[in-house]
């Protein structure tokens, strides 16, 4: 190998073994800089006032993978070192002569100087400078890659950690084992009104509830001495649930336990639940409660990334949510854990091409078991520090139990309690949506209106409870004589209302007259022993409403009125329509 250290050149005041002055030092200066240098850890190299290597070591060249025919005579000057750097790309884009024109100019003023370098192989290197009083400058190179990338992958989970505490729907706050706090979310603050900056990282726990008491948060107490006697029994770590009533009229659930580490307590963590509205009405908020609950201890939580195609390139925790390992997802698109029929999964798809951050979008999935999953999805575009697009991070939380409670709600605000049917504000919503469709298609609509023969006398007889049944029946025969695409629906006591999808008006006589003839065949079980079994008839009114014509829906029902009342003066158990316009 060709001596790196040696190089003929003009004198400059410290010469190497072949100039024979050592700028006082002695002719074996040199060789000892050398010997000291080449067992250091880092690349080392030293230059002169007139910018020439004066000395270098093996790591400084194996590092920055300087081939040995650039030392073959001898220390190569700056200059050449930035040529050769600048013409492989060390430097990024540009003319190679001008950029090694920069690297000397700069270096003609050299000042200390500490930066990074990402090199074109991906490592990472640092950079130290610092001139020396004769002039000329040492240098120090140090590959501090794996060190970069620990702290990336520290970032990274730090940033989990956040994006799952701020999504959580109750307040944490996390105590160490000497009673300070270390974190809380936004959650947190918000629940309790804190003011900013009122808490500070590592504040002691007790002047923290001290500060609370002030604000009257315990109602009226001594805060000194209510933050005493909760700091003594926050020492115990002791599992504790309680709820607490605060002065705006809310209601929390507080629960605390500790954490360990090693077998050692290392502190606790605090939730918080506002739960006003579970506490105005406990059935409707029961489930919320036990997820809320739970909510730390369980995680029903799963953190991603995809890349820029939309690939998943990291998963934690889905195993326990959907079913699936981590390892049968990673590479595949986000849109494999989204059920393919879900409303949603076209607007996620649309989001994440736009690179729109998504905030708790409730999307439909499937368990590996094939139950249906819903999750709070939030998440955000990821950039590097150019601003490249480089894919998604994300929070998913599983909120089936909420979502299914909502859409028991849901199905009690829109349907008859009675006969499980569409109620009219339902009805009412899918006559607006068919009246558009109607404009664009240019097709007619039908309204055929139902009204029981005689039910008051069913009622006065048999009673009420046997009226129901009957009610229930034209509903269900109703229901199962139409085409999926009508609806069926209670207008109210005995009256029902039939909504027709693209019929005229013969068609929709026809599926009256269809209805009424199934009726009147009909045997109702009655369950009572006097009297097994009913057969009752209907009145119908047909009214067809043609693309030219723009009338509210309650019009169309009086037109659709109208022809019941014709039927029932013809004699009942008749079908009449009433003409269009």
């Amino acid at each position: 190998m060709p001596d790196h250290r040696l190089r003929n050149k003009p004198d400059h005041g410290l010469h190497n073994n072949n100039g024979g002055r050592m700028n006082q030092p002695g002719a074996g200066y040199l060789d000892t800089l050398q010997t000291i240098i080449d067992f250091l850890p880092s690349g080392i190299t030293m230059f002169n006032a007139d910018q020439e290597m004066v000395v270098c070591n093996q790591n400084f060249r194996t590092m920055l993978e300087f081939p040995d025919s650039l030392f073959a005579e001898g220390l190569p000057s700056l200059r050449e070192l930035a040529l050769f750097n600048a013409g492989r790309g060390e430097y990024g884009e540009g003319d190679s002569q001008v950029l090694a024109d920069q690297i000397c100019e700069r270096a003609r003023g050299m000042q200390p100087h500490v930066f990074e370098r990402q090199r074109p192989n991906g490592t990472i290197l640092e950079i130290r400078g610092n001139p020396m009083p004769n002039g000329g400058w040492v240098s120090i190179y140090t590959d501090i890659t794996d060190r970069k990338h620990a702290e990336r992958e520290a970032q990274r989970y730090s940033t989990y950690l956040d994006t799952v505490l701020n999504s959580l729907p109750q307040g944490v706050t996390v105590v160490n084992e000497k009673l300070g706090v270390e974190l809380w979310n936004k959650r947190f603050e918000n629940l309790l009104n804190l003011p900013e900056g009122m808490f500070y990282a590592g504040i002691p726990f007790e002047e923290a509830i001290r500060k609370l008491a002030e604000r009257g948060e315990y109602g009226d107490v001594d805060p000194v001495q209510k933050a005493r006697d909760m700091a003594a029994m926050a020492m115990k770590f002791e599992p504790h649930r309680l709820e607490r009533t605060r002065a705006d009229g809310g209601t929390l659930e507080i629960e605390g336990r500790d954490m360990r580490i090693d077998g050692k307590v290392a502190g606790f963590v605090t939730t918080y639940t506002d739960i006003t509205e579970r506490i105005r009405n406990e059935e409707a908020l029961r489930r919320v409660k036990n997820m809320m609950s739970d909510a730390i201890n369980f995680s029903p939580t799963f953190i991603w990334e995809a890349d820029a195609e939309g690939k998943y390139t990291h998963l934690q925790g889905v195993e326990h949510i959907l079913g699936f390992t981590e390892k049968s997802l990673l590479g595949l698109p986000r849109a494999a854990t989204l059920h393919a029929d879900s409303d949603t999964r076209d607007d996620v798809a649309r989001r994440m091409k736009a690179h729109e951050p998504i905030e708790r979008l409730v999307v439909e999935t499937r368990h590996l078991s094939g139950a249906t999953v819903w999750l709070s999805t939030s998440a955000r575009p990821v950039f590097d520090p150019d601003g490249r697009y480089r894919g998604y991070r994300g929070v998913d939380v599983d909120v089936t139990e909420i979502t299914l409670a909502r859409q028991e709600l849901e199905q009690i605000a829109l349907h008859d309690p009675l006969t499980g049917l569409a109620n009219r504000r339902k009805f009412q919503d899918r006559y607006e949506l068919e009246r558009l469709r109607q404009a664009r298609l240019g097709l007619p609509l039908t309204l055929i209106l139902a009204d029981v023969d005689h039910f008051k006398q069913v009622n006065d007889v048999w009673g009420h409870i046997v009226g129901d049944i009957c009610l229930k029946a034209v509903a269900n025969l109703l229901a199962s004589h139409l085409r999926p695409i009508d609806m069926v629906a209670r207008f109210g006591g005995e009256e029902f209302l039939v909504l027709l999808s693209d019929a005229n008006a013969a068609e929709g006589t026809m599926v009256a007259e269809k209805l009424r003839r199934a009726l009147e065949s009909k045997s109702i079980d009655t369950g009572l022993a006097a009297q097994p079994t009913l057969q009752i008839t209907a009145s119908f009114g047909v009214s067809t409403l043609l693309p030219s014509e723009n009338i509210p829906l309650e019009a169309l029902i009086e037109r659709a009125d109208g022809a019941v009342y014709a039927a029932k003066r013809g004699g009942r158990n008749r079908v009449c329509a009433t003409e269009s316009g």
